[in-house]
């Protein structure tokens, strides 16, 4: 590959995020499919890899085609947010009766 004008992917990131993410491989080579598939979190996990870092790596990723960004936190559907409403009331009736409230149903 040397000197074929191939410019490598490894070549284009930083020598600061390209350390990191050996060290997170303990390899020296890697591609950025691999990289994209260890997502975001883990990314930032990393030794040495910061806010500026895993936006250097997205922007790096994003020459090759991924799209790395932060997961979102589930959102509760109605049903989950259900459960965990009557979790939570179930629970304080709980804890009033153990106190000696007396509970009762609305008339």
């Amino acid at each position: 590959m040397a000197g074929s004008g191939e410019c490598r992917p490894l070549s284009k990131l930083p020598t600061l995020q390209r350390n990191a993410l050996r060290k997170l491989f303990n390899r020296a080579e890697f591609t950025p499919e691999e990289v994209a598939a260890l997502g975001y979190r883990r990314i930032l996990q990393a030794e040495g890899i910061g806010a500026k870092g895993i936006a250097t790596i997205q922007s790096w990723l994003l020459e090759y085609g991924y799209d790395l960004q932060p997961e979102l936190p589930a959102r509760k559907t109605a049903g989950t947010q259900g459960r965990y409403s009557q979790q939570r009331l179930e629970t304080a009736l709980r804890v009033l009766r153990n106190c000696g409230y007396i509970v009762q149903e609305p008339e």
